[in-house]
């Protein structure tokens, strides 16, 4: 019993600094499975966490809205299902994860509505790398959380691109003092250039409640696209 005590209290004095302090797959994974059983409950709560609300509006206010998807959404980073249960909410009806954490893929798992599971399917994967995932395969990528601090620049998208099938609409949130650092506008617009995106267009976001205008790790660039 002590012992779980004083897991629940590492796991609950894990913050903001911690997540932006990794450095690679291997320090993701290890953060995560220590943060899993607190990650809402505690950090998401305690920091009036906004950003999903923020990237699923942008995604489900694109044209047509969420009746003209015509295929599986991909929940990119989806952690504990957050994002995934905001878009069931607003009607997206088939909802695919992927995260690199086994722990918060279990907690996932678990979400549930209207009587039936969150996620169609939930994958473990590493976006450093290829997706075991078909090519063409989503009518919509949506990501929050995923693309800050840390291992993950622009280039993991290239993936992205290769499983949204043509005219799939998304959603990818990046913190935006990671935006700027590693030049994510930039690479964007030259996929734009090369023809594999259209209708670029970025929205700037709170992460969080109440947050300083004037700190960027608190506000997110939600980059808006279509698949060409």
């Amino acid at each position: 019993m002590a012992e779980q005590s004083a897991t629940d209290s590492a796991a609950t004095s894990i913050g903001l600094d911690d997540a932006y302090a990794v450095d690679g797959p291997e320090d993701n994974r290890k953060l995560y499975a220590s943060w899993a059983e607190t990650y809402e409950s505690v950090f998401l709560a305690e920091n009036d966490y906004e950003y999903h609300q923020h990237v699923v509006a942008a995604f489900c206010g694109g044209e047509g809205g969420v009746d003209q998807l015509d295929g599986p959404v991909l929940d990119v980073g989806c952690g504990t299902g957050v994002v995934g249960a905001e878009l069931a909410r607003l009607g997206v009806p088939v909802i695919d994860g992927i995260d690199i954490s086994p722990e918060m893929l279990a907690k996932a798992a678990a979400k549930t509505h209207e009587g039936r599971a969150t996620y169609r399917q939930l994958f473990e994967a590493d976006l450093t790398g290829h997706l075991d995932l078909g090519s063409d395969a989503y009518a919509g990528i949506v990501s929050a959380g995923a693309f800050t601090h840390g291992h993950l620049g622009p280039e993991p998208i290239i993936e992205l691109l290769r499983v949204a099938r043509p005219g799939a609409r998304c959603s990818v949130g990046i913190n935006s003092a990671h935006f700027a650092e590693v030049g994510f506008g930039n690479w964007l617009a030259q996929r734009e250039s090369a023809g594999q995106i259209s209708g670029l267009d970025f929205e700037l976001r709170p992460i969080y409640g109440g947050a300083d205008p004037d700190d960027p790790d608190r506000w997110t660039r939600i980059a808006v696209f279509t698949v060409t």
